[in-house]
């Protein structure tokens, strides 16, 4: 099946409170973007879902997540099983149940990622739980030997969790390169999403590069509407790679507190039975 035909949104936060972040979006807006999708006839699709079928929907959407916050449980989750719809959760694995240090800190304000449980109850209402590396840091700043633990060992804590094949990733920050994709297939996945650029991927590897839109807090209804049916060389398209330079901040705050390479964290971490 060639997902790159499926529009996808992409969230992160559905939050209450205030953040710096463009990406964090109101439960009141989030409610109001799917209504708009049922009220159009969207049916939700996931890389499972459509795996176990071989046909889509006539109006499939992707709904997606990155990097797994609580707030998707405590705000998104009802609104999607009011809907019936169901998502795809991008999670960094050794981030469960923490805070997001990796990302960038003002005010010392932080955000929670899911819990293990949590991680079990979305995987339960047949959300898509997939993975994110372990230190949500940039693959391609990864030797091959760091960049392998972050996508096994991912996935091996993530399916110990749910008791599901996890067979889709998201690439932090949605940088990937040649190599990056070689090493993704080689692990054992079939998907991988990146964000939005421009250009396209070589045809061999439309799966392995999956572009989507991210949505915003300032984000209207019309937007929502252009987004579903853009394509990635559309003004809206340009206007949001242009937003998603933004992004580059929080790598360079990794790199700044020694952040980056933080793979060896896994060895101290993760079970032995698991490395």
């Amino acid at each position: 099946m060639d997902f790159s035909r499926i529009p996808v949104l992409n969230y992160h936060k559905i939050e209450i409170k205030s953040d710096i972040g463009i990406t964090a979006r109101h439960p009141d807006d989030f409610l109001t973007d799917m209504q708009y999708l049922a009220e159009h006839g969207f049916t939700s699709v996931t890389f499972q879902s459509v795996s176990k079928s071989e046909t889509l929907p006539d109006k499939p959407v992707m709904i997606t997540f990155d990097d797994g916050y609580a707030s998707v449980y405590e705000h998104a989750f009802p609104i999607l099983s009011h809907f019936r719809f169901r998502a795809v959760i991008f999670m960094p694995a050794l981030y469960i149940g923490k805070t997001n240090d990796w990302d960038i800190q003002l005010g010392s304000k932080k955000f929670l990622h899911l819990s293990g449980e949590q991680i079990a109850a979305l995987s339960a209402a047949e959300h898509e739980i997939a993975a994110h590396g372990l230190n949500h840091v940039p693959f391609t700043s990864l030797n091959s030997e760091s960049l392998n633990k972050e996508l096994k060992q991912s996935r091996i804590l993530l399916e110990k969790i749910t008791g599901i094949p996890v067979t889709a990733l998201c690439y932090p920050f949605g940088r990937f390169n040649a190599r990056v994709i070689q090493a993704v297939k080689q692990a054992g996945y079939q998907y991988a999403m990146a964000s939005l650029y421009l250009g396209a991927a070589p045809p061999e590897e439309q799966n392995m590069a999956l572009r989507r839109f991210n949505v915003y807090r300032f984000d209207t209804q019309r937007i929502i509407h252009k987004k579903l049916k853009a394509a990635y060389q559309s003004p809206i398209a340009i206007r949001d790679w242009l937003l998603q330079l933004g992004g580059r901040a929080t790598p360079l705050y990794q790199r700044l507190m020694g952040l980056s390479k933080q793979v060896p964290l896994a060895q101290s971490v993760l079970p032995e039975e698991l490395l």
